[in-house]
């Protein structure tokens, strides 16, 4: 953007405190309008507006430079408002480039005049000796015959509220984005216990209400869901169901981060743990003391014939040789495939 652009925006905006309002007793609290004869004239009628505009203006701000000071048109405009008896309400803001003197980036009308007048003289802001901030200010205080220190010094109080405001208003937007805006991954894995037994059914993973799908794999597989941000305050419900494996019904935190990995152990149910039932006779009367075998346990039945026997996970396979012997019976060995809790096995009496 241009300077002289930049200094019109920037004076339009300008709002006078409210302690130098008071003090310098201006009737309206803005500079504006600020006039610029490359955006505010109607071409049609350029001289006559311009002539009016000039006459209009208390303060003529020259942007000083080098092609400004070879300019006849601001040289022109230059010399009407010096006629009008305000040479010394000229507000030179100067574009120096280090080798130009000063004096040589006044437009040509305005070098006359200090040659003719030499005891006349115009306080300059140089604009990249200053910067743009302090530049303005110093235009300010001159266009409110204000002290400069003074106008400065709130600006730059002014500009750390600003900042301290604009920080906190980005802490809350960025909480209110974290809160609602930004989600939350959850990553749930389910790791099943590992074991000699048939895989079973695909495992059903369901995350506050929402149902899933993992595969029943050597590797444990993962769901990926999005929560909402507001669910960091909230627990997660996770519930992970398969055949042959207990159900996990569990409540858990959802975490203050992006991301939540959850791991979730699944351990076998007792599927193929549990065989249990009872031995008879030729007459179906109950056997007691027959010693049943399964594997490597062993139990023997009570004065109903009834047994029981529960295999460690590192025995249970899903078939099991069974074994039933007692004196004066024939003994019985038999493959069963399938566990039960209501097996019934019949021994003859030799």
């Amino acid at each position: 953007m241009g300077v002289a652009e930049w200094l019109q925006r920037r004076l339009e905006a300008f709002r006078l405190p409210t302690d130098i309002h008071n003090e310098v007793d201006a009737q309206e609290r803005y500079l504006r309008p600020v006039f610029r004869d490359k955006s505010d004239l109607n071409t049609g009628v350029l001289p006559v507006e311009l002539r009016r505009n000039i006459e209009e203006s208390k303060y003529l701000i020259l942007i000083c430079s080098k092609n400004s000071a070879r300019s006849q048109w601001v040289s022109d405009e230059t010399k009407a408002f010096v006629e009008l008896g305000r040479v010394e309400r000229i507000i030179p803001v100067m574009i120096t480039d280090g080798e130009t003197p000063p004096n040589e980036l006044l437009p040509a009308y305005l070098r006359e005049y200090f040659a003719e007048y030499p005891e006349s003289e115009l306080l300059g802001v140089d604009i990249n000796a200053d910067g743009r901030e302090k530049a303005l200010m110093r235009v300010v205080s001159r266009m409110i015959d204000v002290e400069f220190d003074t106008l400065w010094q709130r600006h730059k109080r002014q500009r750390r509220v600003k900042i301290a405001a604009t920080a906190a208003a980005a802490c809350v937007a960025a909480g209110l984005a974290y809160l609602f805006a930004l989600p939350v991954w959850v990553s749930v894995t389910v790791v099943p216990e590992v074991s000699k037994l048939p895989a079973g059914d695909d495992i059903a993973v369901t995350i506050n209400g929402g149902e899933h799908t993992v595969p029943l794999t050597d590797a444990p597989d993962s769901v990926e869901v999005r929560l909402p941000g507001y669910s960091r305050f909230n627990k997660m419900r996770v519930q992970v169901a398969s055949k042959f494996f207990e159900t996990v019904d569990t409540v858990l935190p959802t975490g203050y981060g992006l991301q939540r990995n959850v791991e979730i152990p699944i351990r076998r149910d007792d599927s193929f743990a549990v065989f249990s039932g009872r031995v008879y006779d030729d007459a179906m009367a109950p056997i007691e003391g027959v010693s049943v075998t399964v594997g490597g346990d062993s139990a023997v039945t009570d004065s109903a014939g009834r047994f029981e026997i529960t295999l460690p996970l590192a025995e249970q396979l899903p078939e099991q040789m069974i074994v039933l012997k007692k004196s004066g019976y024939t003994g019985v060995c038999r493959l069963d495939e399938t566990p039960g809790r209501d097996l019934r096995f019949i021994m003859h009496a030799k």
